[in-house]
């Protein structure tokens, strides 16, 4: 049990001065004890460590941690299960800038976490807002309680409080797919150009499949010729190349895939095979070496030339569409043909068909079954 007892002392001066000095013992055994100037504030720390002594999670205050030391060992352990290939070298790079950029220059990365409170987590989600975009936002929140349960698993804190607390958003937005697609006559003038943009066929094999196929720029970059099975006019993901040029398999088991792709496709990679950088990797759209070729190559050397061969420029200068416009290019096409919600979701990589239909549900509309519906509804009650 904790207790409070007053203390009283003289000051050089001769000032007398009181005090309320609070003590207890911990789980170990050890004996803490901690002064105050009112005897409510003793009061207070005495219902707050009695009631974390008898839940059994009551860390010591000269034992705590910041909240940002937390963070550091957090990233120490992290970069541990990269290590071990059970983690994504590029999500350790990703959490390791949140931290370093929105986590320590907050009041709260200093805060004990013994002290840290819900109003603590609050506030620091208040700042995430006004200073971050909503998907940021969001995303450093989230990374911060990761932190703060890793924390927690350890010993280090008795609770988590930014469970209960969240980064409010702007929510969904009407007619806003977070998808851009192309006008066909861009696509069009784009693929034109690829055909007849280099000697070898790397431009018009780039962007067919791209178009076409609706891959990944990283599953680009990665692609190996033993997954490429033309005769069947099919194309196999089963690896991809990360922003360190390193080869290694797709994220998830959804990612593998087999992909259509149609006669234009077919014939723009055999023309492009023939021509090809050798790699001792095999891969199809190599450096000149033969290593793998980076996404900065490929946009700068490649695709921003060719945008403006085709005159597909804004006014800056700058491509009217990025390269991964083209995934999206691919999903559209597919949909307008046929393609079923469980096709393009397989096709694609999509991790569910909610997903996909979140992202392209919009282009599964039919005006005309719409109209045909509304008019049965009328006739069903007026003629």
């Amino acid at each position: 049990m904790a207790k409070i007892s007053a203390r009283t002392w003289n000051t050089p001066s001769g000032d007398r001065r009181r005090a309320w000095v609070l003590t207890y013992q911990d789980a170990n055994g050890q004996r803490h004890r901690k002064q105050f100037t009112k005897k409510s504030d003793a009061d207070a720390e005495r219902v707050r460590v009695e009631g974390q002594l008898a839940g059994g999670i009551h860390v010591p205050d000269r034992a705590s941690m910041t909240v940002e030391d937390a963070a550091r060992k957090f990233l120490a352990d992290f970069q541990m299960l990269v290590t071990q290939g059970k983690r994504e070298r590029s999500t350790m790079s990703a959490y390791k800038t949140q931290v370093d950029k929105h986590l320590a220059p907050y009041a709260v990365a200093q805060r004990k976490l013994s002290r840290l409170t819900g109003p603590d987590c609050r506030s620091y989600a208040t700042s995430l807002e006004a200073d971050l975009s909503d998907a940021m936002s969001t995303r450093v929140f989230s990374l911060f309680r990761q932190i703060l349960r890793f924390a927690h698993c350890s010993g280090w804190i008795a609770s988590v409080p930014a469970d209960s607390v969240s980064i409010r958003t702007a929510g969904d937005r009407a007619d806003d797919s977070g998808v851009f697609i192309p006008p066909k006559d861009q696509l069009r003038a784009l693929y034109d150009t690829a055909r007849t943009y280099d000697e070898t066929g790397q431009a018009e094999a780039l962007v067919s499949v791209l178009m076409f196929g609706g891959l990944r720029a990283s599953e680009l970059r990665g692609l190996p010729r033993r997954d490429l099975f033309l005769a069947d006019g099919r194309i196999r993901i089963s690896q991809r190349a990360d922003r360190w040029q390193t080869i290694g398999p797709v994220k998830t088991a959804k990612a593998k895939r087999l992909i259509p792709i149609p006669p234009a496709s077919v014939e723009a990679l055999r023309r492009w095979l023939v021509s090809a950088p050798a790699s001792s990797q095999g891969l199809v759209f190599a450096t000149g070496i033969g290593s793998v070729e980076s996404y900065a190559n490929i946009y700068h050397r490649l695709w921003v030339p060719l945008m403006a061969a085709a005159g597909l420029l804004d006014h800056e200068g700058g491509p009217l569409f990025a390269l991964h416009a083209l995934r999206h290019v691919a999903c559209s096409l597919w949909i307008e043909q046929g393609a079923t919600p469980k096709q393009v979701t397989t096709w694609a990589g999509h991790a569910s068909i909610q997903f996909t239909m979140d992202r392209y549900g919009h282009l599964w509309a039919d005006t005309d079954a719409d109209q045909a519906i509304t008019a049965a509804v009328q006739r069903s009650l007026i003629g």
